[in-house]
């Protein structure tokens, strides 16, 4: 089973930390942007399948693929947010669950906000394998199900109809729908009267800090969760 946690997510667009942006945002966001490339790989003549992004004019794989293909060891300690490559070790997949807390969510999502400041246009379409319940990959929906996949990696998903605001935990996809619009965001945290959160628009830019009001998700004739926390 392929565990699509912190690195599947972040090395599969190649490591951006330290990246100075200057110049106009526009043209900083233009160069962050994550396209799918449709490069032919070989390994030893034979042709093989990556899922790869253009970035900057470079194309990023993630390096668990890489593993898999030429058969080297990677493993990920979350405890020190470290990789480890051993060349002397066949690869392994790995089958166990992350342990998830709101605090580890929390990180998670802190992570991605520095790889997506606001305003960074997302890899969409993204193209989850977490069997969600957004297929398209664009939009609002393509961003909530790469949050939550980043986040909770193979966990499955649980839909919660009219959840109370008990329910609601970071990392959950809230989402509405009325007579005007349809939307879903991204928790970050919750207060009594509102939650934080990141969400994206028709633009597929990632946004930060929107905030939604208990009494006004409540009101909505549509409202409904989707959380991935183990019951």
């Amino acid at each position: 089973m392929r565990n699509r946690t912190r690195e599947a997510i972040f090395m599969g667009i190649g490591v951006l930390a330290g990246l100075a942006l200057s110049g106009p945002a526009a043209q900083a966001a233009d160069y962050l942007t994550a396209r799918p490339t449709t490069q032919a790989f070989y390994l030893d003549g034979e042709k093989i399948g990556l899922t790869a992004y253009l970035i900057g004019g470079s194309n990023y794989v993630r390096l668990r693929d890489i593993g898999r293909a030429v058969d080297f060891g990677v493993t990920y300690d979350a405890a020190t947010n470290t990789v480890y490559i051993d060349s002397t070790q066949p690869y392994q997949a790995e089958t166990a669950q992350p342990t998830v807390t709101e605090e580890s969510v929390q990180a998670v999502l802190a992570d991605l906000r520095q790889f997506y400041p606001p305003g960074t246009v997302f890899p969409a379409p993204y193209r989850s394998t977490s069997n969600g319940p957004y297929s398209r990959g664009i939009h609002c929906s393509g961003w909530a199900t790469l949050c939550s996949d980043a986040a909770f990696g193979d966990l499955p998903w649980r839909r919660i109809d009219r959840p109370s605001w008990d329910q609601l935990r970071p990392g959950d996809v809230v989402e509405y729908k009325n007579e005007k619009s349809y939307h879903a965001v991204v928790v970050v945290r919750k207060t009594a009267e509102y939650i934080v959160v990141t969400e994206s628009g028709m633009n597929n830019h990632a946004v930060w800090g929107g905030q939604y009001f208990r009494w006004w998700l409540e009101e909505q004739p549509h409202y409904i969760c989707y959380t991935r926390y183990p019951q």
